[in-house]
């Protein structure tokens, strides 16, 4: 199963990655992995179902929580946490990398992990601690954003 960066993916290929993750590709499934796979905006759950209602406009958000929840759970989707918004988003990257937090804007950038380098020591944490996996969101602002320039002014 392929797994990691799957934007811009045809109805075809959505398809295919369902089945091959041993998901059913029901119309809703469709649609909700249409967008969330084609968006590299990191959406809740909600901003999933406004978007996906425009072309389904059946949807409920318990069938989008539901069918994030299942693809995060066969690793076609990560979960990450928002404190801010004390929120869920989710983010189609399932390979390991970090977060910017564009605080003027809300925005969520993935951001190469070679980019920073960090390296931590793992061991002298004690055998007690069994690490899965590492978290890094960084937070400040993105410069040369329009709100910037209407600052500026």
């Amino acid at each position: 199963m392929e797994q990691g960066i799957i934007i811009n993916r045809n109805t075809k290929a959505i398809r295919d990655s369902l089945k091959n993750a041993g998901i059913q590709p029901s119309a809703s499934r469709m649609a909700i992995a249409s967008f969330v796979w084609n968006t590299d905006s990191h959406p809740t759950a909600e901003e999933v179902k406004i978007e996906v209602e425009k072309a389904f406009p059946t949807v409920s958000l318990a069938t989008v929580y539901n069918t994030l929840n299942l693809f995060v759970e066969k690793g076609l989707l990560k979960e990450v946490q928002d404190s801010n918004q004390r929120s869920v988003r989710y983010d189609c990257n399932t390979t390991p990398h970090f977060h910017f937090i564009d605080e003027a804007t809300g925005q969520m950038m993935d951001l190469d992990p070679e980019v920073l380098r960090i390296s931590p020591d793992l061991s002298k944490l004690g055998a007690e601690f069994k690490i899965r996996e590492i978290e890094v969101t960084l937070r400040g602002r993105k410069m040369g954003t329009p709100q910037d320039k209407v600052k500026q002014k």
